[in-house]
């Protein structure tokens, strides 16, 4: 039987795994951080961000407006009409959360709340896949 250390052990380098891959990824894109992306959205520079601001930099996405009427309420903790940065990247932490929580959920093809070498190997072959390559050199 396999101890519960060696399994949170496993569960714990499958996520770092998971954190390292997307930490490349972020890199090669430069997604802006939180921070960044708050910057660019407020655009009087007030500290907070307005439904207005945030529909008006949104919009070129050709999101519709109840979406984006949800998704500011759902940022708006304190429903004050106007986010700030705290609700922002509080929002974002979350988000962060959740893709851990799915890539996990992924990997667990057994469902039995662990990670073994074979599920991980899967999961990262996988995503290999799924990501086009880099070219290298010049054509």
């Amino acid at each position: 039987m396999i101890s519960k250390t060696l399994k949170l052990s496993v569960l714990i380098i499958a996520i770092c795994a998971v954190s390292f891959t997307e930490a490349q990824e972020r890199q090669r894109k430069h997604r802006p951080s939180p921070e960044e992306l708050f910057q660019k959205l407020d655009a009087n520079d007030d500290g907070e961000l307005s439904l207005d601001e945030f529909k008006d930099k949104r919009q070129r996405k050709e999101i519709k407006e109840e979406t984006l009427n949800e998704h500011f309420k759902e940022l708006d903790t304190d429903s004050n009409g106007s986010l700030s940065q705290e609700e922002f990247k509080a929002r974002k932490e979350v988000m962060k959360q959740k893709r851990i929580e799915e890539h996990f959920s992924e990997m667990d093809k057994d469902g039995n709340g662990t990670i073994d070498l074979d599920e991980y190997k899967a999961f990262v072959e996988n995503h290999k896949k799924e990501r086009p390559q880099r070219k290298h050199g010049k054509n």
